[in-house]
């Protein structure tokens, strides 16, 4: 199998996202999505682009290692990691827990 579909196959099981949710959040039909797993072609880049927003990630996080992020502390990274795995919900949640934490 390529990078790209390595790739998108390791963030839908870190997201505990199926191909068929992936293929309803990218807005693409689910035969094109599991063609390309089966044929092992690459996805254009409008496919590809619509494939990182049904991840919600920029295709720059898709195509950058978790290792790259240098600039942040430990922690900071220790909790992009996890925001990763969430599902889109609970990253709602999540960011309305902060959210209510910061107010005064």
């Amino acid at each position: 199998m390529n990078y790209t579909l390595n790739k998108i196959e390791l963030i839908c099981n870190k997201k505990g996202i199926s191909k068929y949710r992936l293929a309803q959040d990218a807005n693409i039909p689910y035969t094109t999505l599991t063609n390309m797993f089966k044929k092992d072609t690459m996805p254009t880049l409008p496919t590809l682009q619509k494939i990182c927003e049904g991840l919600d990630i920029t295709m720059a996080q898709f195509f950058t290692e978790e290792e790259s992020r240098i600039d942040l502390t430990e922690q900071q990274r220790a909790l992009l990691l996890l925001w990763d795995e969430l599902p889109k919900e609970m990253q709602a949640k999540a960011m309305g827990y902060l959210e209510g934490l910061t107010e005064k």
